[in-house]
Order: C-alpha cells, then structure tokens, then sequence
C-alpha cells in the first residue's frame, strides 16, 4: 500500500512539474530564448539532471541566469559551463580553448582577416543534439550546432567571430 501511495504521488508532482516546465503553446519548435519564471534559486529538477549527465563533476556552482539554468564545474581537468533550459534538458556546455585548438584554416583566415586584433578568448560550445532549444551566447541566439567563439579586442572595440567545426570563420557579433 505504502509503495502505491508513494507512487501516486511522484506521478503527481511529475505531472505537476511538467505542466509547469512545458514551453508555451505560441512557441511552436519547443525553442525558447528567455527564461519566463524569475525565481533566484537553480531549479532542483535542474541538479538532478546536472549529476546524472555529469556524475565525476567537482567544483559544481550553480546559477539562474537570464536565459538558462548553469552549471561551472570542472570535468577532468577542464573548467566547463552546462546550460539548461525551462524543461530542465541539456542545451550544451561551453569550455575555454586556446587560438591554437581551432582548425588551421580558421586561424590563418582570422590571422589575415582580423589583423589588427588581439585574441581575448576562445569558447567552444558543444551543443546537445537531442534539445532543439537555440542556444543563446553574448545575449544573440543561435541555432544549435558545435562552433567556437572567438573575442577579439582592437582598443575598446570587441568583436565575436564563430568558427565551425570545419574552420568556416563568420561575423558573429560586436560589443560596446
């Protein structure tokens, strides 16, 4: 009987959960760029998620940001950055990487392209295939797919380039 009840009411709160985590009716794809609920705390359906996708993390730090649920942690040796979003699912993760990791034709292309520029930072974003929610990296949505981003600085003047994972180099965004 006990088992009964108990079951009863995790299908409850399931139900529950997932009426409140599923994506409005006007947002057809199930893509969802901003986060509508505006609580401060890491959902915990989000942390569960989190330790089944990543069980050997360390150094976990959650945070709700704008658009999605994160998680920092370190992975082996690698400081990385999961994103959630509103129905709890991987979207991706982010990893820092050096100019030197992108494919060769991308760094001759930026060398000659973007001379003028220093690199400030290389982000290789891996992409969950199976979320079709876009992803969303310096507040410009785009649709899912591995890249990498580069930042480069000339002064005060930022750029952002993206580079596949077959080295195609393309303008990404500027920042003030």
């Amino acid at each position: 009987m006990k088992k009964i009840l108990f079951a009863a009411g995790v299908l409850l709160i399931s139900t529950a959960t997932f009426a409140h985590n599923t994506p409005n009716s006007d947002n057809k794809k199930g893509k969802k760029a901003a986060r509508k609920e505006q609580t401060a705390q890491v959902n915990d359906f989000v942390k569960t998620q989190f330790y089944e996708d990543f069980p050997d993390a360390t150094n976990i730090n959650f945070e709700r940001t704008k658009y999605f649920d994160e998680a920092s942690f370190t992975s082996g040796a690698h400081q990385m950055r999961a994103y959630y979003d509103i129905r709890n699912e991987l979207v991706g993760t982010t990893e820092d990487k050096s100019f030197s990791d992108l494919p060769a034709n991308a760094q001759r292309e930026i060398r000659k392209k973007y001379s003028n520029y220093k690199v400030d930072e290389v982000i290789n974003y891996d992409d969950n295939e199976f979320n079709d929610t876009d992803m969303t990296m310096f507040d410009t949505a785009f649709e899912g797919a591995d890249n990498n981003f580069v930042v480069l600085r000339k002064n005060s003047e930022i750029l952002i380039v993206k580079v596949d994972m077959a080295g195609n180099v393309s303008y990404f965004k500027a920042l003030k």
